[in-house]
């Protein structure tokens, strides 16, 4: 367990799974780090082009997807960092070679991990935050309120799953049923309103400028070109404060890449972790 982790929680508790390299022995770990209001779902297309290669670990961040809705739980960036590095340390595996890959809000934790975790030599972000400041005083002001949990229950379920989804995956037609029940599940649990109402008054924003130019490992930033939610700006502006990272945009993707362009974003990631990222 590493020092200073407050929140010990099991495996059980972040619906945590482990899928074995199918080539065998390997040292290398891709850790698959979800982002805001959603889940491990998202990464279901990608596993399949990883794990030829290494293992996979993943997990639904406490208050998230099928995790423990516990909201003595710290809902902060640096204490779901803590929360992934425990579930890495479980592992009875050695792992000399760990890859974060974080999806939108996950990759604030993904280059947190890499600030404390010496074995993470290299970072993966698709579609990251980058720029977004903590919540206004006055949001985290209401989010004390009595009954405000009700509200935000309300107000996420007015809005229609699938109407949502077409929002962040460009080509709608690629829009499942699956996706739908899969995205629409956690979202009937009462009390993840309850960690929501805690995440709005703990979160941190995201790291400054002159945290990332202090992460000197090798980032590779996917983006698709017709993201909504986090635009391709923002991975520019990442681009330029980090010291070695490198952008790929893909056309007509939007921001849910591990699903729109699941075998596009395998084989980056795969090359990127090998050390053959391409030049152009």
């Amino acid at each position: 367990m590493n020092e200073g982790n407050r929140y010990v929680l099991s495996e059980e508790d972040v619906n945590a799974k482990f899928y074995p390299c199918e080539a065998g022995d390997s040292e290398k770990l891709f850790v698959l780090i979800h982002g805001f209001m959603s889940w491990s779902f998202s990464f279901q297309s990608l596993i399949p082009s990883l794990v030829n290669h290494a293992h996979v670990l993943t997990l639904d961040l406490p208050g998230f997807g099928r995790s423990k809705k516990d909201v003595k739980y710290e809902f902060s960036y640096e204490q779901f960092t803590k929360t992934v590095q425990d579930m890495i340390d479980r592992r009875e595996e050695h792992f000399t070679d760990i890859v974060p890959v974080g999806h939108s809000m996950g990759g604030q934790i993904a280059l947190r991990l890499a600030r404390s975790n010496r074995c993470v030599h290299r970072v993966v972000l698709l579609a990251s935050s980058g720029d977004m400041q903590k919540s206004s005083k006055r949001l985290r002001w209401a989010s004390r309120l009595p009954f405000f949990d009700v509200w935000l229950a309300r107000y996420v379920r007015d809005r229609d799953v699938s109407h949502v989804l077409k929002q962040v995956i460009h080509d709608n037609k690629k829009v499942t049923t699956e996706q739908i029940d899969a995205y629409s599940l956690p979202l009937q649990e009462n009390l993840m309103y309850r960690a929501l109402s805690k995440f709005i008054r703990q979160r941190e924003g995201d790291l400054s400028r002159e945290e990332l130019h202090k992460i000197t490992k090798p980032v590779l930033l996917l983006w698709g070109e017709n993201d909504r939610i986090v635009p391709v700006g923002v991975g520019r502006y990442l681009e330029k404060e980090l010291h070695r990272a490198k952008l790929k945009v893909f056309p007509k993707v939007g921001h849910l890449l591990p699903e729109e362009i699941p075998l596009e974003v395998g084989e980056e990631i795969i090359r990127f972790s090998a050390g053959k990222e391409r030049s152009e």
